[in-house]
This record gives structure tokens, C-alpha cells and sequence, in this order.
């Protein structure tokens, strides 16, 4: 028995509706909107002490939940039930640490809620989706843990390899599938066409989309991730290409690329094909690493995977939703695993340990992350030793009026920094 354990004592979980000033394409869908779900509880510690905790989560259905006979709302209210069941369900659990709680509530998930098939007619939510929910109300009771013992969480995880916190983030930008490169005059490819989601094709309340060039002139950015089409090789190659050769027009020195298919490409042998075409292209010097090329529920190709990953550290990311998925990482070819709060605090740190152990590589991306989720995961990102320690910071291109109540030093990008800010209690 410790000290530090804590039962729930009270939670409920709100959704606030986000609309993105302008879609995000990724291959195959389109982000236009998604569902912040924030999740509050009471901790009580053995000691009788309460505290208030807080957690979010980005509730995505593009990204989690891409292909069903359901319609976005319908599968939008299903994330959203589930998040509110798992809250309410918070308050059976415990005593026990946030590991032990985040645990029993996964136990408690019917088949179909955690991505199952059970013999019934209603369609299940996939995995990703599941843990998007879990994930809210798994952060609100680690923050509320933390902040029961008036510690930084980061201070209380014991086994864990945690490295001096950061005090600056460089802040990587996205290049949309289709989102322009230079200014409205200056020559430029045209884009290739893509599949739109369910959501509205338009440019949205915020007016033009700012081109890459203008972005890196007002804040300095000097780390880039590029959305690509997964539909061919060469012309994805292009695309990277074309991004390169703004990045070397730009101030700030040395920029990286990192690639991102959203799972576009169908074989790992397309994928080894785009990648031997960048080596003969400037760009390959600039490349950092490659994300989920491949679909999630693709049959296993691990000798493809490795000829991926001899040129190039190839990541799981959609792959990875619940931690009974790490251990196949390695068995399959991964070269490592990318990191997001929104599927919670108790995965990131296994998946971190796990990581660790197995010699994988990592790092913090953030799922157009906004407000108390956006703050979130910059300071997880600030606290994890991390393989690259680029922060992906979309929503200010994308949503950034759902930012408006946090404070400046995390949401001003200064010399292609943002500042997460000095540890406090909680994870916040």
C-alpha cells in the first residue's frame, strides 16, 4: 500500500466542438472538425487528502475511426459515450496508482468497445478510437494523482528513465497533402488531387492558407513534417522535393523533413521505391525519419519494414493503440514508435519504457492538440528523452482560436520555439 494512491471520487467528462479555419488533408481523408473531450475528477489519497484533476484528449474520426458505414456524428457520439462511461466507471476503481486504474477501466471495456467483434449487429469502435476516449479520463487521474501529492507527475514515476526537462520545444510544422508552398505569383507544381473526407472541402473561416515560406519567415521554423499522398511514389517524392527546396530559400540554418503517409502507401514496396527516389534528390540529407506508411491492419511485412527501415528509421503510430501492440513493434520491422498524450499518459510512459528496452526509437507527436491538450503534450514532450525532439504544434495553423485561453510562452512561436513552461503538480 502507498501513500500516493488515490480512489476517484468524482468525474465527469464535457466536449467542446472544434472547427479547423482550414481542412487538414492527410491521404485519403480530410480533417475538418473534431471533438476536444476533457474529463475532470476528485482524488482522494490514503491520507484523506483531495484534488482536482484534469485530462483531454483529441476525439478524431478521421484519424481513428476512417472507415465505417456510420455516419461522422454517429461515430462522434459513440467516442463520446464511451469517454463518459469510462469516467463514470473511474469511480469503482482503485486505490491504486494511475497505471492500476487506467488497467481496470481497459478490463471493463466490452468487446466492442475495444475494437472487437462480439457476434452482435452493431458495429464495434476500432481500437484507435477506444483509446482516444480512455486516454481523457486515463490523464485527468494522473494529473489528479500528481496533484494529490503536490508533485510533478514526471516526479512521481518511479522505474521510469526521465531525463532533464526541456525548457524550449522546437516546433515542427505541417505541410498538408495540397496546402500551398509559396506565395500566390511564384512558380509551383500543381498538387495532386486527394480523397476527401466527410467533412466540408473549403478553405474554412480563416481566408487563404498561409503558404510554408511565409510561416518560416514570421517564426524561424526550422523542423518540417510533410503529409504525403501515399498514391505515387514519384510524385510524393516531388512533393518532398519541392518542400526542400523552399526550406533551403529560408533563414534559420540546418531544417529537417520528416515523412508522414497516414498509412497512403499499400505495399512497404512502394514505400522503399519513394525512398530510393529521394536518395537521389538534395532533400535525403534533410530527412529525419518516416511515419506509419503503411495501413494498420496491413498484413505483417517485416522484411519489408526492415528494407524501409535500412534507409530510412521507420515509425508506428496508428499501429499503436492499447499496450498489448508493443511487443510486436520490434518482431515486425519498426524502427520505433511515435508517442501522443491524447491516447493517454499510462501508454505513453509504457510505450517509452517499452521503447527503452527493445531499442526502439521515439518520439512526440500531437493530433492537432488544443488548449489543456495542446499544453499537455508539450509538457510531455518537454519531460521525455526523446530521439527527435521536434514538437509538432498543428493547431496553430489549424485551429488556433481553440488555443485563445492558454498562456503566451505556449502558444507564441519565438526562433522556432515555443516554451512548455515550468513543471507544476499534475501533468498540466
Amino acid at each position: 500500500m502507498r501513500s500516493t494512491d488515490i480512489a476517484i471520487r468524482e468525474a465527469a467528462a464535457t466536449f467542446r466542438d472544434i472547427e479547423l479555419d482550414h481542412p487538414l488533408r492527410l491521404a485519403g481523408a480530410t480533417v475538418d472538425r473534431f471533438t476536444l473531450a476533457i474529463v475532470r475528477v476528485t482524488a482522494e489519497d490514503r491520507a484523506g487528502r483531495l484534488a482536482c484533476g484534469q485530462g483531454a484528449s483529441v476525439l478524431s474520426v478521421p484519424w481513428s475511426w476512417p472507415v465505417s458505414r456510420l455516419s461522422w456524428t454517429a461515430r462522434d457520439l459513440a467516442m463520446r459515450a464511451l469517454t463518459e462511461r469510462l469516467a463514470a466507471t473511474a469511480l469503482t476503481t482503485g486505490p491504486g496508482d494511475p497505471f492500476e486504474i487506467c488497467a481496470e477501466l481497459a478490463a471493463g471495456m466490452t468487446p466492442k468497445e475495444d475494437g472487437a467483434q462480439d457476434g452482435g449487429d452493431g458495429e464495434p469502435l476500432p481500437a484507435l478510437a477506444a483509446a482516444l476516449a480512455l486516454g481523457a479520463v486515463d490523464n485527468a487521474v494522473h494529473d489528479g494523482w500528481a496533484r494529490a501529492a503536490r508533485r510533478p507527475a514526471t516526479s512521481l514515476y518511479e522505474g521510469f528513465a526521465l531525463g532533464r526537462p526541456r525548457h524550449l520545444l522546437p516546433v515542427q510544422h505541417v505541410v498538408g497533402v495540397g496546402d500551398p508552398l509559396e506565395s500566390p505569383g511564384r512558380r509551383a507544381r500543381p498538387e495532386p488531387s486527394v480523397r476527401g473526407g466527410e467533412g466540408r472541402d473549403h478553405g474554412g473561416a480563416g481566408g487563404p492558407v498561409r503558404p510554408l515560406r511565409a510561416w518560416l519567415r514570421a517564426e524561424g521554423i526550422t523542423h518540417v513534417k510533410v503529409k504525403l499522398t501515399g498514391q505515387d511514389p514519384v510524385t510524393d517524392a516531388r512533393r518532398v522535393a519541392d518542400v526542400h527546396r523552399v526550406l533551403r530559400r529560408s533563414p534559420g540554418g540546418h531544417h529537417t523533413i520528416s515523412l508522414d503517409p497516414n498509412e497512403g502507401y499499400a505495399e512497404t514496396s512502394a514505400v522503399v521505391e519513394l525512398l530510393d527516389v529521394l536518395r537521389a534528390s538534395p532533400a535525403w540529407e534533410a530527412l529525419t525519419y518516416l511515419e506509419q506508411p503503411v495501413p494498420r491492419d496491413a498484413p505483417p511485412d517485416p522484411d519489408g519494414m526492415r528494407r524501409i527501415a535500412d534507409r530510412l528509421p521507420v515509425l508506428a503510430d496508428e499501429s499503436l493503440a492499447a499496450e498489448r501492440d508493443l511487443p510486436r513493434l520490434a518482431e515486425e520491422g519498426w524502427s520505433g514508435l511515435v508517442v501522443k498524450a491524447a491516447r493517454g499518459q499510462s501508454l505513453a510512459m509504457r510505450s517509452l519504457a517499452h521503447a527503452r528496452d527493445h531499442g526502439l526509437r521515439v518520439t512526440v507527436q500531437d493530433l492537432t492538440a488544443v488548449d489543456v491538450a495542446l499544453a499537455h503534450s508539450a509538457r510531455l514532450a518537454a519531460a521525455l528523452p526523446l530521439d527527435w525532439p521536434a514538437f509538432e504544434y498543428n493547431s496553430r495553423q489549424y485551429a488556433p482560436r481553440a488555443n485563445d485561453g492558454l498562456p503566451g510562452h505556449l502558444v507564441q512561436v519565438r526562433q522556432g520555439h515555443i516554451v512548455p513552461g515550468p513543471a507544476r503538480p499534475g501533468i498540466l
